[in-house]
């Protein structure tokens, strides 16, 4: 019977040790087990998504998987980010660029089986413009239509020349066989009718979302992951090696480095510089410092965002604005924050991204770092220190200059700024209360309006159309970070979209770009390097734009990479007895399990206890 039980025990203990090791991910919270001949690329993330509905998307993750799941009418050259087809195969304008021609291409198929057609190319369009979705109308300039020819032809109409079409629309095509319920009202629709309707797109859960890119959504499980299936259908091709990717979201970088150290994932996005260093000798990890083609900021609160905003009436005063950029030491924020992985920032526009576009802001609208002269402009303006607190009033005694700043846990910097930031403000007597949130949260946040300062950062499109749209008065509630007003403004944002000749459109924008410098809606603070990392069994990475120092994932194009990655390593991935945790934890389970069994053989009332 002693001999019985040993074997007994020995099988107990191989069974329970298998079981371990084949729900390894879901002990590391992993999406359901896929089939084991099945390569499973896993993405490491340190913020989920906002949500599954392309009209409510924020940040980070949110266009990855926007990306895989569906297709852009006109994307992006991998070589140079210029326009290139997708959807939409050719776009011919008419002598007086008032009309386009758009050809849709006709073996594209949404993932519900329908067919994709010009119906669905023109009524997306329609949709963004007709009822103004504030995410995504400013490339729909000048009230355009857009009439169907036949399944594989669009002519977009616009009330004035346009070079609309040449500004790929950061926007999906969307299935109108879903979509079309919200299409409710015939002709233009009045201002209650479209607000209307915009609520309601907004309000659409859009799960399971349907769309018509490389991957299949599968599942989502909020703050763990989202699992994305290869979509055999894609009209661009097939993938080389990967069946699914799976997103995984972690609560920190540590636990997203020690992830990627473990074999837990594949590839980690925005790793923090501190962290990002200790990889580079890995012999097991791959690293790349990629131009993110983002700036980080100061956002100032202006009012106007919903019933509860709590924003401070000094941060309407240019005076103030202009005093917290003299406090601002740029520099030592590069140097401390982002260790030499980012380069102080000027203009809304970036150099490198932007390129043709940007214009170098003189030094004198840079507001060099001198808190003497912040200390002079605010004592000038009339706020005082007069109750000896250290925090200055406004003007004639009152409410004290105490500003909620909100950092953001998941974005790179913003929580290491924010406290560099609060000493700045001391300095020059203003108070600081912090706000810290993750990426969801400041997004509930910034659209009621509870905070006064913000420290986040802005990725924009490599046409300037779009970030230059952001600080338009219509963009209060969409794109806008805190409702900024400026006619002057408004009226060069119009005129630069009316503008074909683009050395004249230039001009424009140089202005433009040099009164966000002057009045300070933001604050560039810099331009930031995207540090990502991957296992180096992985191969095929190809950079968008195709430069040293272009983006491996998370970028424009960039969704087509997952299709290209081979596995350099004669097991493939997922195949090996933890796709989950590291080997030696699961050595040391096992062996945990042993011991355990074979106590409860030799001693039955001391397994009880240790049982209990």
């Amino acid at each position: 019977m002693r001999g019985v039980r040993r074997t007994a025990a020995a099988a107990i203990a191989l069974g329970v040790i298998a079981a371990l090791v084949s729900s390894g991910t879901a002990l590391a919270q992993s999406p359901t087990e896929s089939p084991q001949e099945k390569v499973v690329f896993d993405v490491g993330v340190d913020s989920d998504i906002t949500g599954l509905n392309p009209f409510n998307l924020c940040c980070g993750p949110d266009y990855e998987y926007l990306e895989l799941v569906y297709d852009l009418a006109i994307g992006f050259s991998r070589e140079d980010l210029s326009p290139a087809p997708r959807i939409v195969t050719e776009w011919t304008p008419s002598e007086d660029s008032m009309t386009w021609t758009m050809k849709v291409r006709d073996d594209a198929t949404f993932h519900d089986g329908t067919p994709l057609t010009a119906e669905d190319v023109a009524f997306t369009f329609t949709l963004i413009s007709k009822y103004k979705m504030p995410f995504y109308k400013d490339y729909f300039p000048f009230d355009p239509t857009f009439e169907v020819l036949d399944p594989t032809t669009v002519v977009w109409k616009s009330t004035e020349p346009t070079f609309a079409p040449e500004i790929p629309a950061y926007a999906p095509v969307l299935p109108k066989h879903i979509w079309g319920r919200f299409d409710t009202v015939e002709g233009t629709p009045s201002a209650d009718e479209a607000k209307e309707v915009r609520k309601a797109v907004k309000e659409f859960e859009n799960n399971p979302p349907i769309g018509s890119g490389p991957f299949r959504f599968e599942e989502w499980k909020k703050g763990q992951f989202l699992r994305f299936s290869f979509n055999d259908d894609w009209w661009g091709g097939d993938s080389k090696t990967i069946d699914e990717v799976v997103i995984r979201v972690y609560d920190s970088d540590e636990a997203m480095v020690q992830a990627l150290r473990s074999g837990e994932i594949d590839f980690a996005e925005g790793v923090s510089p501190p962290l990002f260093n200790t990889l580079k000798n890995d012999p097991n990890i791959t690293t790349h410092i990629a131009d993110g083609g983002c700036w980080g900021n100061i956002a100032y609160n202006f009012g106007g965002q919903g019933e509860t905003a709590t924003n401070h009436p000094a941060i309407k005063d240019l005076r103030v604005r202009q005093a917290i950029a003299h406090a601002v030491n740029k520099q030592e924020i590069v140097d401390r924050v982002y260790q030499g992985t980012a380069v102080v920032g000027d203009s809304i526009l970036m150099p490198g991204k932007n390129g043709f576009w940007y214009t170098d802001i003189p030094t004198e609208l840079e507001y060099p770092y001198d808190p003497a002269k912040a200390n002079q402009i605010l004592d000038d303006a009339g706020y005082l220190d007069t109750d000896g607190d250290g925090v200055r009033e406004m003007p004639g005694g009152g409410e004290p200059l105490n500003f909620e700043v909100m950092t953001i846990t998941d974005v790179e910097g913003s929580v290491d700024t924010g406290r560099l930031l609060k000493g700045y403000l001391q300095e020059i007597g203003i108070g600081v209360k912090f706000i810290t949130v993750n990426t969801n949260k400041a997004y509930d946040l910034w659209y009621t309006g509870e905070w006064d300062i913000y420290v986040w950062d802005w990725c924009p499109d490599p046409d300037p159309d779009f970030m230059l749209s952001v600080f338009t008065t219509d963009q209060c509630l969409g794109w806008s970070d805190g409702c900024y007003s400026n006619p002057e403004y408004d009226k060069l944002y119009e005129a630069q979209q009316r503008a074909l000749d683009r050395n004249e459109r230039k001009a424009i924008i140089d202005q433009m770009q040099l009164m966000i410098a002057e009045q300070l809606p933001v604050m560039v603070l810099n331009y930031w390097s995207d540090l990502q990392a991957y296992r180096s069994e992985w191969t095929g990475f190809r950079p968008s734009p195709n430069v040293e120092n272009g983006l491996l994932l998370f970028g424009y194009t960039t969704v087509d990479t997952y299709l290209e990655l081979t596995f350099a390593s004669e097991q493939a991935p997922g195949t090996g007895a933890s796709p989950g945790l590291p080997a030696w934890v699961w050595i040391a389970v096992a062996g945990g399990v042993v011991v355990v069994i074979g106590g409860a053989i030799a001693a039955r009332r001391r397994r009880v206890e240790d049982e209990a």
